[in-house]
């Protein structure tokens, strides 16, 4: 996936562990995310009605499912959302030194 900023900065998705990219579960689904995840995995999983796999799989699942994905331009610090219609929303930083790496797990 390329996304062209406004800036005239291109954002590249086409591989794993982006420092730029992050997903947001909204808060309102925050909760029944963890309750998907305890009624579909671990009760069936400790109950011996699922298999180690399948929990794997239906994780990834329910965690997919309440997510969207966010993009930060490294460029200007523009934040790129999937809105819920499917559209990118983009938002623009309040000032010129707005932090860059706001989505990275770790300062670079």
């Amino acid at each position: 996936m390329k996304i062209g900023c406004p800036c005239g900065a291109s954002i590249i998705d086409q591989t794993d562990k982006l420092p730029y990219k992050a997903h947001l579960i909204p808060d309102q689904a925050w909760l029944a995310t963890f309750d998907a995840i305890d009624e579909q995995i671990i009760d069936p999983l400790a109950g011996g009605k699922l298999t180690k796999e399948a929990a794997y799989h239906q994780a990834r699942l329910i965690i997919g499912h309440s997510a969207r994905s966010i993009w930060q331009c490294r460029a200007c610090g523009r934040l790129h959302i999937d809105g819920l219609d499917g559209q990118l929303q983009c938002f623009v930083p309040a000032g010129p030194q707005a932090n860059r790496e706001v989505l990275s797990a770790r300062p670079s």
